[in-house]
């Protein structure tokens, strides 16, 4: 697949880093010269000086013969204008990065549909979704949903007090369906087979019908526990999408803001109803121990800055708070921010790389989510006619190494399959796969399929 992305920063430069290893034929547009050195010595991709909006440089990077076009620069409009020319160049998909909110809420009509652009994303408003669902789960590290919202995937740590560790995967108890899709033990992933023991430490990617999750995770012995008080640092984009929604979904709660700039903080109190403000600095020890963060069951830490947001997390845990969320954007930081014993980390270039690759996937995918930086997906795909595993029983396939089909959606059913489930054309299947695993899972639901 030809993809052109238009702009090297974070998030450009995690898609270019990803899809270039897929063996995908990337090339990127980038305008600051020492942004494309550091392209040129860290990838193998095609590298073009210039905007994004020019049609010289749009043609030079064979936007004619593009299957993909992602604008992710800072710039809203540039990434708008860009996508528009793609289009009328001839390419297939277009995808614009857009932070501003007016862009995204106007009521009267899609500006997506009317300048023909497929997707918008908003790496902010991703991540804050993704962290909205933390709050309803406040036991686990991760919330997914799959399935039109019919299939939940929790991750869940095993604590000394779990009564699951030391006991074998096929030993517990499924009087009520669910799938442990994969499990994380000292940074690697493994997808479980029912002689495997589960260990003290282990995060199991347990999967469910989100009406029976609750009741699952009382089968397993985990428990909930309510939500009174949500502390948010950082008031950029990213920390006012979050109180705008835990506003909306959660009206009870007791949600503070804590802001640096002053004014930044004045307009966050006129925009948010019923969310505390407080303007001060989150790294201030004092500041937090007034503020009484250790009342806190939440601290949310979505600063711009990687390192405020681990230090005042790990002050925040030190005073008493109950849960971390902590948001780091540097992805050579991640691994050690994994290591420090904060609860739940999020990068948002992975969040918003997920949501990226569903245009990206064959057989009809419906949705991508990445695991552990990068290292593995959770595919949403329709099994087409004609494809290798219709008509098959789930035991009788072969699937590749490093995969398992976790549910399944038939005719709105949302179904927890054992190995004498039979593949129907059009089932909507929800396959855990390692990336090496990806295009060979790709194949046995794609018409035409070939295994090799």
């Amino acid at each position: 697949m030809k993809v052109i992305i238009i702009g090297a920063g974070k998030v450009g430069f995690s898609m270019a880093q990803l899809l270039s290893t897929e063996d995908h034929d990337v090339t990127i547009i980038e305008l600051s010269p020492q942004r494309q050195q550091v392209l040129e010595d860290n990838l193998d991709v095609q590298v073009i000086g210039g905007s994004g909006s020019s049609t010289s440089v749009l043609e030079a990077a064979g936007v004619h013969n593009a299957d993909m076009l992602l604008a992710v620069t800072q710039f809203d409009e540039l990434n708008m204008v860009a996508c528009m020319l793609a289009k009328r160049y001839g390419a297939k998909t277009t995808v614009a990065r857009v932070r501003n909110p007016e862009y995204l809420e106007i009521k009267e009509f899609s500006l997506n549909d009317l300048m023909e652009i497929d997707l918008f994303i908003n790496p902010e408003r991703v991540t804050a979704e993704e962290i909205a669902e933390i709050v309803k789960y406040p036991e686990a590290h991760n919330v997914d949903y799959y399935a039109d919202g019919k299939i939940q995937l929790l991750e869940l740590e095993l604590t000394a007090d779990s009564p699951l560790v030391g006991k074998e995967i096929k030993t517990l108890d499924t009087s009520i369906p669910y799938n442990i899709v994969s499990i994380v033990r000292n940074h690697t992933i493994l997808v479980p087979s029912g002689n495997d023991v589960l260990k003290l430490g282990d995060r199991i990617h347990l999967m469910a019908r989100t009406a029976d999750m609750k009741s699952v995770e009382k089968l397993l012995n985990y428990k909930s526990r309510k939500i009174e008080q949500v502390t948010i640092l950082g008031g950029g984009r990213t920390g006012y999408y979050l109180a705008q929604m835990l506003e909306q979904s959660q009206p009870s709660l007791n949600i503070k803001i804590i802001e640096k700039d002053i004014e930044r903080a004045t307009q966050l109190s006129q925009r948010l109803k019923h969310t505390l403000v407080i303007h001060g600095d989150g790294s201030d020890y004092q500041l937090l121990e007034e503020e009484n963060i250790a009342a806190s069951d939440i601290f949310v830490a979505v600063t711009k800055d990687d390192k405020i947001n681990l230090l005042c997390a790990l002050i925040a845990r030190n005073l008493g708070v109950k849960k971390t969320v902590c948001q780091v954007k540097r992805a050579d930081v991640l691994p050690l921010a994994e290591q420090i014993g904060l609860d739940t980390i999020f990068s948002p270039q992975i969040v918003t790389a997920g949501a990226l690759l569903k245009y990206m996937r064959v057989g009809d995918v419906v949705s991508v989510t990445l695991f552990d930086e990068e290292k593995a997906e959770m595919l949403e795909l329709i099994a087409q006619p004609g494809a290798i595993a219709v008509n098959k029983e789930l035991k009788h396939i072969k699937f590749p190494q490093g995969s398992m089909v976790g549910a399944v959606l038939r005719d709105h059913q949302a179904i927890i399959p054992d190995g004498n489930y039979k593949i129907k054309t059009g089932d909507r299947l929800i396959v855990f796969s390692l990336l090496k695993s990806i295009h060979k899972i790709e194949r046995l639901f794609r018409n035409g399929g070939r295994q090799n």
